[in-house]
């Protein structure tokens, strides 16, 4: 599941201002793990996953956040922080729908060229009002090359 999942349904790289954002990270087969809690809902299961990343795709963005046609087809909003070395900071905001509710997720990733770790804090609110608060605790490493 990724950064700004919420209970997989809310699960919306990001705009061009972000592109420029130095977050580079070396290519290759990525484990990426997140363990997310929200208030008032059943503890979930930390998630694993392994991502492979070509160099065109080598950014720490690309292993948080959904793509950049994702992030447009849901309405979101991606706000790169303040840039600080070392340090990836960045606030989404998407609408609710029908389907989900309105998320609003900050992150905070402490990263190296193969290894990142940090905190997401995240809330979600529905049509009605009704809001939900959570965090997720990050964290991934370079495994190596891609598998052939």
């Amino acid at each position: 599941m990724r950064l700004f999942g919420l209970c997989a349904a809310v699960s919306v790289s990001l705009s061009a201002a972000a592109a420029g954002a130095q977050t580079a990270i070396q290519a290759g087969e990525w484990e990426t793990t997140e363990k997310t809690v929200m208030e008032g809902v059943q503890p979930m299961p930390a998630s694993s996953k392994k991502v492979c990343l070509k160099a065109d795709e080598a950014q720490l963005e690309r292993l948080l956040f959904p793509t950049p046609d994702e992030i447009k087809q849901h309405g979101c909003k991606y706000e790169p922080g303040a840039k600080k070395a070392g340090v990836l900071a960045a606030t989404l905001t998407c609408p609710p729908n029908d389907q989900t509710p309105g998320v609003t997720a900050k992150a905070e990733i402490t990263y190296t060229q193969t290894s990142y770790q940090g905190v997401g804090q995240l809330e979600a609110a529905d049509k009605s009002g009704t809001t939900i608060k959570g965090k997720s605790e990050l964290s991934g490493k370079r495994l190596g090359d891609c598998p052939k």
